[in-house]
């Protein structure tokens, strides 16, 4: 065992975190859920790399208490890890549905093997079935501290099926990098566990935190903060990419009906509670291959990666199917409508984006300007 490199790799990890924790506290003070859940990750990550380099420092010493001491950090360790892996797997769901109330019914069960493990940790003392002190205070993992890791693989393993599953039925999000923070965690266990002595665990949790933080950072440039859709920012780099790579792509320019009247009638948070409303419907309409973007105000833009007949008529029918379903179940104190442009974005050297974008808007003014000639805005008195 190198004690040196064991507190210097130790020292790196929480000086990440900490430097990780002041270039994140004005993003932090949004309180969002998952903003607390980021803060809880790095907080006991941080925590952890001080406690295990006083675990390496004060194994096999003898002084009055410590033996007490050597439990307690060794078993917040135990813990530390099983909770993690728990909480990355919720901040893994929370990011990709954003849907606090899956969290609260899900969870409830799926934590089961958390704090089955973390109450394991209480018998130990006596049993010594995860680890043990011998007489002079040299720590042992026991067979059961092996199968202690199984759970936290369950949740590493879960948050990878749930990302899977999220982006084959919603598409893919290039700013969520769940592997960034994988790898180097199970690298630095895999390390860890079967090279007795080192300490990389750890270490390499605050690699992977840092890298999933630099991910967000990206995430924040690219999403519309209040719909998490994708923004202008976004589509630009996007049209640019497919002008290079040819591929055709449809797209519908999508404008709510009497917006204004919502807002001016219930209120601005109201009218913001609309938008989001409408990109949860477009959300739930959209395929494999969909991109939905927040254009401006109330201006949504869905882009079709495919050129197939029908794909783009399809994914309109969808859409209205959604927000009829929306408006006959959701109880709100106002309905939604769309007026929907669509068009053919195919990357001939003739047709630059701006045209592109041009006729989608030109075809759904067309069907706003048929709707209020057939149904006449009234007249205020």
């Amino acid at each position: 065992m190198n004690l040196q490199s064991i507190i210097v790799t130790n020292c790196i990890g929480f000086t990440m975190l900490v430097v990780l924790l002041i270039s994140s506290s004005i993003v932090r003070q949004r309180r969002t859920h998952i903003d607390r859940l980021f803060t809880a990750l790095t907080t006991i990550t941080a925590i952890s790399c001080i406690v295990e380099m006083l675990t390496f420092i004060i194994d096999g010493q003898s002084f009055p208490g410590i033996r007490p001491l050597s439990i307690l950090c060794n078993s917040w360790l135990y813990a530390a890890n099983i909770l993690l892996s728990f909480l990355w797997a919720v901040y893994t769901d929370l990011h990709l549905y954003r849907d606090t109330e899956r969290i609260r019914k899900r969870y409830r069960l799926i934590g089961l093997p958390m704090l089955t493990g973390i109450l394991m940790l209480i018998p130990n003392i006596w049993m010594g079935t995860l680890f043990s002190l011998d007489e002079q205070n040299r720590y042992h993992r026991e067979l059961g501290g092996y199968l202690f890791y199984l759970p936290m693989l369950f949740y590493l393993v879960y948050s990878v099926v749930l990302r899977y599953h999220c982006f084959r039925v919603h598409g893919r999000n290039e700013f969520f990098p769940i592997w960034l923070f994988i790898v180097p965690v199970l690298l630095g266990a895999t390390a860890q566990t079967v090279i007795f002595g080192i300490s990389t665990g750890w270490c390499s949790v605050a690699i992977g935190l840092v890298g999933m933080w630099m991910g967000q950072q990206n995430e924040m440039s690219y999403l519309d903060p209040l719909t998490r859709l994708y923004n202008r920012n976004y589509l630009d780099q996007f049209l640019r990419n497919t002008q290079k790579t040819h591929k055709p792509v449809g797209g519908m320019m999508i404008d709510l009906d009497d917006f204004k009247q919502i807002n001016d009638r219930f209120g601005h948070s109201v009218g913001d509670a609309a938008l989001v409303d409408t990109a949860n419907i477009l959300r739930s309409a959209a395929g494999s291959r969909t991109v939905v973007i927040r254009f401006a105000g109330d201006e949504f833009i869905v882009l079709e990666k495919t050129d197939a007949p029908g794909a783009l008529e399809a994914a309109e029918r969808r859409i209205r199917e959604e927000l009829a379903r929306f408006n006959a179940e959701s109880g709100k104190p106002y309905r939604l409508g769309f007026s929907i442009g669509l068009s053919t974005f195919r990357c001939d050297a003739d047709t630059p984006a701006d045209t592109f974008l041009s006729e989608m808007d030109e075809r759904m003014y067309a069907e706003k300007r048929r709707k209020h000639s057939v149904n006449p805005a009234p007249v205020q008195m």
